[in-house]
């Protein structure tokens, strides 16, 4: 399985998109500035106790309280709150049962919590009080003993001789540690300077816990280099980047994690944004929206609300199959059009990052045997997918019930869809990225915009225009052309030859 690592570094955000055999898989952005990711460590204050829900909101700097339930404080928690406050915590946490968080915290008290989920929406960002140090090989895992391995590590004597060599190397103090599935086959040295390094990071927080909370006590990598670290292996071909510096951070880290595997990384020059030049671009338009096509004419509709996402998958086909054709052709079609819809729905899931309640309404299925081997496509599909998540087998009309945890804003659906009626700074942004495209290829001479009659004029509108702030933006006079026929959305470019060098038809 090919991957491809394609990396747009602009002014205020970088943006990520990684390719699986060409295709559009993941897309992550890095904003700069941005102070609350997952995987950040901070010390917290605690404001208040929520005894309904068994909760507490902790002080971490952002503007609304984050949320820490009494499930994510970890069986250690005494352990971190005694080294905080350096006193045991006996005197302070109420005796008897202490099923609810109210007998272990208290308003005004300092902790140490990890983000586990990004801020979304008009939500405070979630937090663990499980506090683990992700490496490439190895995580650590303070006030701990324990020694787990991944269950994707299959064999036996590798299993043993990695927690062999763990036992080894792990120090007195108390520090749990989680072998990765990357760990295999590595060597004990190449554990051992890892494992240092962990630590390292964990005795940098020690030191930062004397400060005033709320505080950020360790910052996680860039996201570059999470995603390197937990996705990066043998598949990966190229990773292609258009910052200078950003190659630089990445062939160091690269260095560190398999030095054999730098020479994939290709900075990348051309006039062409990064994006559109991969396909990126154009797969966003295609992708993203409402309705995503499938490669046999079929179609899904994803609609979103706050905590249910409704995919519905349609087949215009299926009525011409119901005339021309045997009913077992109709039924083996109709199991192929669902397993088609299957596929990019696993896809549409990760690229989205789409969490809490998914329902798929595939087309139904009347035969039991057809609606196993759904649900095992699924499965096999989904499998890839490092977020959290459940399948139910499908019900005897078709639904499908997913539950999958996301930890980030949901990707929202692509802006290009939209009438330029509805949102026009977005389409003018898009026509102006079309036309910046061209005059870096020099096809710039002689441009004429072909457009909509009632585009052209919103165009052509006021002093100065926007036409011409083309001119002055560009060098160039953009001449453009009312086209009665076309579409809100439609348009062609042509250059001085009358050649079309670009054109956009909205197909119904």
């Amino acid at each position: 399985m090919n991957k491809e690592l394609v990396i747009n570094a602009e002014e205020q955000e970088v943006k990520i998109a990684l390719l699986e055999e060409g295709k559009l898989l993941e897309l992550h952005r890095e904003v700069f500035n941005k102070k609350f990711s997952v995987g950040d460590i901070y010390l917290g204050l605690v404001k208040k106790i929520s005894y309904g829900l068994n909760a507490a909101i902790i002080d971490i700097g952002y503007s609304k309280g984050a949320f820490l339930h009494y499930n994510d404080l970890g069986f250690q928690v005494e352990k971190m709150l005694d080294l905080i406050t350096q006193k045991k915590n006996s005197f302070f946490i109420k005796k008897g049962n202490k099923s609810s968080i109210e007998k272990i915290l208290y308003p005004g008290q300092k902790i140490l919590v990890q983000i586990s989920k990004e801020p979304i929406s008009n939500k405070g960002p979630k937090l663990t009080a499980k506090l683990c140090i992700p490496g490439r090989n190895l995580v650590l895992i303070p006030f701990s003993e324990k020694i787990s391995i991944s269950k994707k590590i299959k064999n036996t004597k590798e299993k043993n001789r990695l927690i062999s060599c763990i036992k080894k190397i792990q120090p007195k103090e108390e520090f749990g540690i989680i072998i990765r599935t990357a760990a295999s086959s590595k060597k004990e040295q190449v554990l051992k300077k890892e494992l240092f390094f962990l630590i390292k990071k964990w005795e940098n927080i020690l030191n930062n816990i004397i400060k005033l909370p709320p505080v950020r006590v360790l910052s996680e990598s860039s996201k570059t280099s999470c995603l390197l670290r937990d996705t990066f292996n043998d598949d990966f071909k190229s990773i292609y980047c258009n910052n200078k510096f950003l190659c630089q951070e990445i062939h160091s880290y690269l260095s560190l994690i398999a030095p054999e595997k730098t020479s994939i990384i290709k900075h990348y020059r051309g006039n062409i944004p990064i994006f559109e030049k991969y396909g990126i671009e154009k797969q966003i338009q295609t992708y993203l929206g409402k309705n995503v096509p499938l490669a046999n004419g079929a179609y899904l509709v994803i609609e979103h609300t706050e905590a249910l996402h409704v995919i519905d998958v349609n087949s215009g086909m299926i009525n011409h199959i119901k005339k021309n054709c045997t009913e077992s052709e109709r039924i083996d079609t109709i199991l192929k059009v669902n397993l088609l819809a299957a596929t990019e729905i696993a896809r549409q899931l990760r690229l989205r990052d789409m969490g809490g309640i998914i329902v798929v309404d595939f087309i139904d299925m009347s035969e039991p045997y057809q609606r196993k081997k759904l649900y095992e496509h699924l499965k096999e599909k989904m499998k890839n997918d490092r977020a959290k998540h459940q399948i139910l087998p499908p019900n005897e009309f078709g639904l499908v019930q997913f539950t999958r945890h996301r930890v980030r804003p949901e990707l929202k659906a692509n802006h290009h869809d939209q009438k330029p009626q509805e949102s026009p700074i977005v389409y003018i942004h898009h026509l102006e990225f079309i036309l910046e495209t061209l005059v870096k290829e020099k096809f710039h001479k002689g441009i004429q915009l072909h457009i909509h009659t009632f585009v052209a004029a919103y165009l052509k509108k006021g002093f100065p225009s926007i036409q011409h702030k083309w001119l002055f933006k560009y060098k160039k006079w953009i001449k453009i052309i009312p086209r009665d026929s076309f579409k809100y959305t439609e348009y062609q470019i042509f250059n001085k030859n009358q050649e079309v060098v670009y054109s956009f038809f909205k197909r119904n």
